[in-house]
C-alpha cells in the first residue's frame, strides 16, 4: 500500500447555472475534491480522525498516477473517495462515470461496459480519457473479469459482438462490499485481476461511534474525542449539502462540481437524506429580485 503524499496546485471550479457562470467560492473551493494538501483540510471544520488523515495522504498520492486503484473497508464513502481520486488528478475535466455492477443483469453487462457492435458505445468509452468506478465488481462473471483485465494491461477494448479492437484511456477503480481475498480463494474472482487492481489498495476507515453521552475510559490513552471523529460518510453528505446549497438547489450545477452524475448526485441526497427544500427556495428568492 503506498503512503507517499504528493500535493497538486488549487484548482477552480466553476458552477454551471442556467447560463451563466458563477466562480465557487472560497470557502467551498476549500472543501470540495481539487487539487490539494490532505492535511489542508482545516477549513471545512468538519474534524479529522488520524486514520482519515492517513487515507487522504494515500489519495493525494494515487491521484497524481494513472493506477488503478482497489478501495477497501467501509462501504459508505467507497463512491466519494473515488470522486475525490478523480477530481485531484488531470482527468478532472474528463467524465467520472459510477457502475453499480450487481444493479446490471448479467447479460447485459458485457454491452453496458464495452459497448455492443458498430454503433452502441458502452460505459469505458463514453469515460474515454476520465475514471471509471466501479462497484460491487466481485459481482461479474469471468468473461467480463478477462475483458477488464485486457483493457488494464493493454488500453484495449473489444465491443460486444464485434472483433474490431479499439483503444482507449482510462483509469479503473473498484469497489465490492464482499472480500476480494475471499471470492479469490472460491475461484469467483480471478487472482490476475486482484493483483492488478490491488497494486494500489487504499483502505476507508470504519465508521467511528458518536455517541455524546458516553464517558472516556479513564484506562484508557488520552485521544481523540468522539466530536473528533467525524466519518467519511458524514464529509460527503456535508459537502454535498453545501455545494447544493451554493447552486441554489441546481442538481446539475452541484453534480458539475462535484464531478459527479445526475443519479449520483440523486444517491448521495437520498443516502444522506438532505432537504433541498430551503436551497430552491433561496433560488426562487434570488430569481425574484
Amino acid at each position: 500500500m503506498m503512503t507517499v503524499m504528493v500535493n497538486k496546485g488549487n484548482s477552480h471550479a466553476v458552477a454551471i447555472d442556467g447560463q451563466h457562470e458563477h466562480e465557487v467560492p472560497q470557502q467551498i473551493q476549500g472543501t470540495s475534491p481539487t487539487p490539494r494538501s490532505a492535511a489542508d483540510h482545516s477549513d471545512t471544520d468538519l474534524g479529522r480522525s488520524q486514520a482519515f488523515v492517513d487515507m487522504m495522504k494515500q489519495v493525494d498520492f494515487v491521484s497524481a498516477t494513472n493506477s488503478p486503484v482497489l478501495l477497501t473497508g467501509e462501504p459508505a464513502g467507497k463512491e466519494f473517495v473515488a470522486a475525490v481520486i478523480h477530481h485531484r488528478s488531470e482527468r478532472s475535466d474528463r467524465p467520472f462515470i459510477v457502475i453499480d455492477c450487481a444493479a446490471i443483469p448479467a447479460e447485459l453487462v458485457d454491452s453496458k461496459l464495452f459497448g455492443r457492435d458498430q454503433d452502441r458505445s458502452g460505459s469505458f468509452e463514453e469515460a474515454d480519457g476520465g475514471t471509471v468506478f466501479l462497484d460491487e465488481l466481485t459481482q461479474t462473471g469471468p468473461a467480463i473479469q478477462l475483458k477488464l483485465l485486457r483493457l488494464l494491461q493493454t488500453g484495449e477494448i473489444v465491443r460486444a459482438g464485434s472483433s474490431e479492437t479499439r483503444r482507449i484511456n482510462l483509469r479503473v477503480i473498484a469497489a465490492s462490499s464482499c472480500s476480494f481475498e475471499e471470492e479469490v480463494a472460491a475461484g469467483r474472482f480471478s487472482a490476475d485481476l486482484f493483483h492488478t487492481l490491488n497494486a494500489v489498495s487504499i483502505l476507508i476507515p470504519p465508521l467511528q461511534d458518536h455517541n455524546e453521552n458516553s464517558s472516556p475510559d479513564p484506562s484508557t490513552p488520552a485521544g481523540p474525542t468522539n466530536d473528533d471523529w467525524v466519518t467519511l460518510s458524514e464529509i460527503e453528505g456535508r459537502y454535498v449539502a453545501r455545494v447544493l446549497e451554493h447552486t441554489r438547489g441546481n442538481k446539475q450545477a452541484a453534480a458539475r462540481v462535484l464531478a459527479v452524475d445526475r443519479k449520483t448526485l440523486d444517491r448521495m441526497i437520498k443516502r444522506h437524506n438532505i432537504d433541498c427544500q430551503h436551497a430552491r427556495a433561496l433560488r426562487a428568492k434570488v430569481s425574484a429580485r
